[in-house]
């Protein structure tokens, strides 16, 4: 008896991301992170002087689970609309949000500012920036994720979801959050540590002093950004991916070492900074303080992981889109190839027609133009009606029955469960042809086709079976069944068994699919 041994940590965290019940509860979390980021600001910056000692000596967790609590009840709305939109991607989805992120919170800060409460609402505008801002980012990856044809997809709606757009979102974001709060703070470089708020309001009436906070803390974000982007695209896919991990490390020293000194004489030259405190991570006017190259070595540590995953996963989206245009080449390739072959086939009958019945020929003719007609503007589609394709089929037959009706007798047996079923075209017909080539064409005295179809519970059970003439082959030949199986491997994946063998003195081919 073995045992096994135990499951690792990481596995296990997989499994519970995957589960069912978390990934319907996946749209609400950008309203939890927002919640929960507010109750850590709250409980950092806005508690009233007089707890100050209450949380030194319990921790903060009353407070904090108190100003949790309440913000969760105030963002149920939020959560009911975030959970709703999962299923609905309509035009109602985007006035439900409207209805949601505007209208709820534009009456919560009413509520706030004119009417009386008991309890004050902790909906202000900070926290609805933070979660209208998470929710549209959400929408718009599921948006991308969803899309049907992201190989057609515009370039710049590609790139909005793209790492480089989440980092310049962020550190947008960080931006308007560090000027928001230098603008609501007096004086801020001499009054530190400052109280994490931001009041939109506040920096739309101040708009001059709102943007000489954020050019300067723009540059920054610059700084940080081309640290990111020398690392993605020169160190990861220059070196790394061509010379390998060796010279990587050597040169993201090198670019470390050179570079930091330099960006942080850059810095010292912004007006914020002051005799007493710089915006440098040292905090003092010397670019060469190692605690700067520090910071800029965990920037590169801490980029160059996140980088590395992105970047596999774009290679993956790209050889899985790759292949689906692989497949949808081949699919395109292998329905010419029937096309032909089954105008190939009529064309020898019709030949043979006219020269032994060419008063039938042309009743023949029109049912090889409707033939034609299906094939040229049905036949290129992946998915058509079973009911088209079943007209198709009682076509070939009605125009086989011209040519071999005397000695060939033919049996239809089709029951059809009620349902608009939906199939690939040209996948039947290449069984009946292989019955009319391989028997009645090759019979020289009486023979038999009998077809059988039915349909239950959206599964297909396609039979077609013929009578042999003796000394037959084992096996058919000929490009059909081939290409038949080939189209099924493709467009049915798993969903499908396709069978064709004689038995005794009948050749009998089965189709099993689910629709």
């Amino acid at each position: 008896m073995t045992t096994q041994p135990p499951e690792p940590v990481i596995a296990i965290m997989l499994k519970a991301l995957s589960f069912q019940p978390f990934y319907k509860l996946q749209p609400v979390l950008p309203v939890l992170v927002a919640i929960l980021v507010e109750a850590l600001v709250r409980l950092h910056g806005y508690a009233p002087e007089q707890y100050d000692d209450y949380i030194q000596l319990r921790g903060g967790w009353a407070l904090y689970l108190t100003t949790t609590g309440q913000l969760l009840l105030e963002s149920l709305p939020l959560m009911a609309v975030q959970w709703w939109l999962a299923g609905h991607s309509d035009w109602r989805g985007y006035l439900v949000w409207a209805a949601g992120f505007v209208m709820y919170p534009a009456l919560s800060l009413m509520a706030q500012n004119g009417w009386p409460s008991a309890q004050p609402l902790l909906f202000g505008g900070q926290f609805w920036l933070l979660t209208a801002g998470l929710s549209l980012l959400y929408w718009l990856h599921r948006a991308y994720q969803q899309s049907a044809d992201m190989l057609r997809s515009p370039t710049w709606w590609r790139y909005m979801l793209s790492l480089d757009a989440a980092l310049l979102l962020c550190l947008g974001g960080w931006v308007l959050l560090m000027s928001g709060m230098f603008v609501y703070n007096p004086d801020p470089m001499h009054n530190q540590p400052l109280e994490p708020r931001l009041d939109p309001g506040q920096m739309l009436s101040q708009w001059p002093l709102t943007l000489y906070y954020g050019w300067q803390f723009g540059l920054l974000a610059g700084i940080i950004f081309v640290y990111y982007w020398v690392n993605r695209y020169v160190l990861i896919r220059r070196v790394l991916a061509h010379q390998g991990v060796y010279p990587f490390l050597l040169c993201s020293a090198v670019w470390l070492l050179l570079s930091y000194p330099l960006f942080g004489a850059l810095v010292l030259q912004l007006p914020l900074n002051i005799a007493e405190q710089s915006l440098l991570p040292s905090e003092n006017h010397l670019p060469f303080d190692t605690l700067n190259l520090l910071v800029a070595g965990i920037i590169w540590a801490l980029s160059t992981p996140l980088i590395l995953a992105f970047e596999r996963q774009h290679n993956a989206r790209e050889v899985a889109e790759l292949t689906q245009v692989q497949t949808l080449a081949e699919l395109k390739m292998l329905q010419q190839q029937v096309n032909p072959h089954f105008l190939f086939n009529t064309l020898n009958s019709l030949y043979a027609l006219c020269l032994t019945q060419s008063a039938l020929a042309a009743p023949m003719l029109l049912k090889l133009a409707d033939l034609l007609r299906y094939v040229v503007y049905q036949g290129q589609k992946s998915r058509v009606a079973l009911r088209d394709d079943l007209a198709y089929l009682q076509n070939y037959l009605e125009l086989q029955q011209l040519r071999v009706t005397r000695r060939c007798k033919i049996v239809t047996d089709i029951q059809i469960a009620e349902g608009d079923w939906q199939i690939a075209p040209l996948l039947l017909i290449m069984l009946v042809e292989n019955a009319f080539k391989h028997g009645a064409e090759v019979s020289q005295g009486e023979c038999d086709i009998h077809l059988s179809l039915c349909i239950q519970a959206g599964h297909l059970a396609f039979e077609c079976s013929n009578s042999l003439p003796e000394a037959t082959p084992d096996a058919p030949t000929g490009i059909g069944l081939t290409n038949l199986q080939r189209r099924l491997q493709l467009g049915y994946a798993g969903a499908f068994t396709l069978r064709s063998e004689r038995q005794g003195q009948r050749w009998v081919a089965r189709l099993e699919m689910d629709l």
